[in-house]
């Protein structure tokens, strides 16, 4: 497992969780859950998928802190919360909505 690339799973949704995990995996990740940034960066994730559902308000801080310790933030959230997304991006994520986030994930 040391070899394989931590990613840090911030999706507490199960419905989400399990596909993310599942792609991750296939992808020859370690999926690791993870409840914020500051977990994310302790446990030295390459890669966070980041529920913008779940994270609130504080996601492009969230995501900024992220950034700067060098880990991918790939983010997903409701279509109809362009403003999130945008939000998500500028922060530096990779940025989708959920139904093409999830479409694109196997």
């Amino acid at each position: 497992m040391a070899d394989r690339p931590k990613v840090g799973v911030w999706v507490p949704n199960l419905l989400l969780r399990v596909p993310v995990d599942a792609a991750v995996g296939a992808a020859d990740g370690w999926p690791g859950a993870v409840g914020g940034a500051s977990e994310a960066v302790g446990q030295r994730c390459a890669v966070a998928v980041l529920d913008l559902e779940a994270a609130g308000a504080p996601a492009p801080a969230a995501i900024a802190e992220m950034t700067r310790a060098g880990i991918v933030v790939l983010a997903f959230g409701p279509h109809v919360e362009a403003d999130a997304l945008a939000a998500a991006r500028r922060a530096g994520a990779v940025a989708l909505p959920r139904s093409a986030f999830l479409q694109r994930l196997p």
